[in-house]
């Protein structure tokens, strides 16, 4: 079975410089034999991060995240969940990302909270500014999509000033670097399908009553970390979960 490359736009526009910046890069994953996809944010809103890992750290999970019929973030969390890899591209909003990749980030902590449940698995992020902010932009997303689990590919984050451009193909510098990106992902992605990880502990235990009170962590062997296994085993049916309420 071939590899299936996501890539989610965060622009507010699904033709704009960094829809096209995103698009070379799934163009070279699938030069290498990937299928790809394009998901343009703008097409699928979804409230935001309604803050129940503040309220009850446990009730913060994939099966209690969607809120609601209205919520497009099931279908979001179904793409992300089912892609052997993804692409995460931001345009540059005021040296920083956009409100539609920061309202993702804040979602998808349900896929974190109880398990990581795209540990392994290969990202690319891209970052398009009209003058300066896209270092800010890409540090905004590496730091808690790694510590989600994500892996970043080598070479893996791509950036582009499109002050003066008409349109980012007149940088040669920039389809190179979207080329290496797309390709070096997929190579990631080969290697990594099927590879074990060691994990913690699902993070909301750290926040639950009894280790406040100082008692003891739960033990791997009381079933947490195989819980999380078996999450990410059954996404299909967490799929029909999230889907059941869009």
């Amino acid at each position: 079975m071939g590899l299936h490359v996501l890539g989610v736009n965060a622009s507010a526009r699904a033709d704009g410089f960094t829809a096209e910046l995103l698009d070379e890069v799934l163009e070279a994953a699938r030069r290498k034999g990937a299928t790809t996809e394009r998901l343009d944010l703008v097409r699928h809103p979804f409230p935001l991060c309604a803050g129940n890992y503040s309220v009850d750290p446990a009730s913060c999970g994939p099966e209690t995240c969607v809120q609601g019929p209205w919520d497009g973030f099931g279908k979001v969390a179904e793409r992300i969940l089912s892609a052997d890899a993804v692409v995460f591209a931001t345009p540059v909003y005021w040296f920083s990302v956009s409100s539609r990749m920061k309202a993702l980030l804040e979602r998808m902590t349900s896929m974190e909270n109880q398990g990581l449940l795209n540990l392994g698995k290969p990202m690319a992020l891209l970052a398009v500014a009209e003058e300066e902010g896209a270092s800010q932009a890409l540090a905004q997303m590496l730091l808690p999509l790694s510590y989600m689990g994500f892996v970043l590919a080598p070479l893996g984050l791509v950036y582009a000033h499109r002050k003066h451009l008409t349109a980012l193909k007149e940088s040669p510098e920039v389809l190179e670097d979207a080329r290496i990106a797309g390709e070096n992902l997929v190579l990631m992605a080969e290697r990594l399908r099927g590879t074990s990880f060691q994990e913690p502990l699902p993070s909301y235990l750290y926040r639950a009553p009894a280790s406040r009170a100082g008692q003891p962590f739960p033990s791997a062997d009381a079933g947490s970390r195989p819980a999380a296994r078996a999450i990410r085993a059954g996404i299909r049916t967490f799929s029909s979960t999230l889907n059941s309420g869009i």
